[in-house]
């Protein structure tokens, strides 16, 4: 297995081949899902991080990539000051290389690369219906990095059926421009700031070109009182360079989508990419129920004439705006989230306080 592939740093050159095997290794047991990102692979890199590698297993004698990997790292809060935080995504292997020493020969990479010191700790997150994930890199095995659990993201699908009625929470509900930009910015940071991990804003990456692609300041509901910007939420269409293709379903769903039943859960057929955008970028002041329920719901109104059949958000177990979810019908999914440490990264990891995680899963 040492021999028959070599490790090394993804270019340009490689992009048809990162991203047929991104189309053809399916991720998830109930949902079987490729994510793919046509029609460059590294369209999409620098959304997962301003610093970013992606590491490639080639066949020696033939020079097809059997697996891949990235390390991503950026700018983002521990204990409410801005720090670098690395991510961990985008694992694939072709099941002819599975089993043998090529994972930990990937993670002895890993450990040369983080020498940089540009990160001290990554997160990652894992489907929690992945088993052979979860008792594998999750498990602590010898040879890999420390996996520890920061508990459960839900990252349901809501299903958008129809108007509802608009919520009130004494302010007005506003589309964000570049006039508007400088505060948004600042109450995104503010808030997160509360949470751990969450990514730090700056301008330039709202600018045309900028890091967050394809996603621009008039792309935000605002919620104003008295002048001052204090929520907002994002709706972020990644569609033009990221993509989620339904390959099959499993246990119940392969039955229920099957059926005409399928349309009242917005499962698409086999082979179709499904439908949907990311409502993203989250931050509402003191965690006020009201004006997330508010802005949520101006945000779901808006989106039944997108053609889209529901939107993604990423909540954390413990996130206390999880509630407004109630209001609406779901496709229950969720994810475990992980900071993974080397031995360097173990003494901040122990200093991390209470606050609720975030990961935004329109980042990764």
């Amino acid at each position: 297995m040492s021999t028959r592939y070599r490790l090394e740093a993804a270019t340009s050159a490689d992009d048809p081949a990162l991203r047929a095997l991104l189309r053809e290794t399916a991720m998830g047991a109930r949902f079987r899902v490729a994510f793919e990102r046509e029609p460059d692979f590294f369209a999409a890199s620098p959304v997962q991080g301003e610093f970013f590698q992606v590491c490639i297993a080639r066949e020696a004698a033939t020079g097809a990539i059997a697996g891949l990997g990235t390390r991503a790292v950026s700018t983002g809060f521990l204990n409410g000051q801005p720090a670098p935080v690395g991510y961990l995504g985008d694992l694939r292997v072709r099941d002819s290389a599975r089993g043998g020493t090529l994972l930990a020969r990937g993670y002895r990479l890993l450990r040369a690369w983080h020498a940089d010191g540009r990160a001290p700790l990554y997160t990652t997150v894992i489907f929690a219906d992945n088993a052979p994930a979860l008792t594998t890199i999750a498990a602590g095995r010898a040879g890999l990095p420390r996996y520890h659990d920061c508990g459960a993201v839900h990252c349901p699908g809501v299903l958008l059926r129809g108007r509802k009625p608009e919520a009130d929470a004494g302010c007005e509900i506003l589309r964000g421009d570049g006039a508007l930009l400088p505060e948004m910015i600042a109450c995104l940071n503010r808030n997160n700031a509360r949470r751990q991990f969450a990514p730090q804003h700056r301008a330039e990456f709202f600018a045309p070109g900028g890091r967050w692609r394809d996603f621009r300041a008039a792309d935000f509901y605002v919620a104003r009182r008295a002048g001052r910007i204090l929520g907002v939420i994002g709706k972020w269409d990644q569609r033009a360079f990221k993509q989620t293709r339904i390959i099959g379903y499993g246990g119940a769903l392969s039955w229920l989508a099957a059926t005409p039943l399928r349309h009242a859960f917005g499962l698409p057929r086999a082979g179709e990419c499904l439908p949907f955008f990311h409502a993203c970028f989250i931050a509402i002041d003191d965690d006020d129920p009201r004006v997330f329920r508010a802005l949520l719901r101006r945000l779901y109104n808006d989106a039944l004439a997108s053609g889209c059949t529901y939107f993604i958000l990423g909540l954390h177990e413990r996130d206390p705006l999880r509630a407004a979810l109630e209001d609406y019908a779901l496709v229950p999914f969720h994810a475990r989230l992980f900071a993974v440490t080397f031995a360097d990264g173990e003494p901040l990891l122990h200093t991390l306080d209470a606050r609720v995680p975030h990961i935004e899963p329109a980042l990764l």
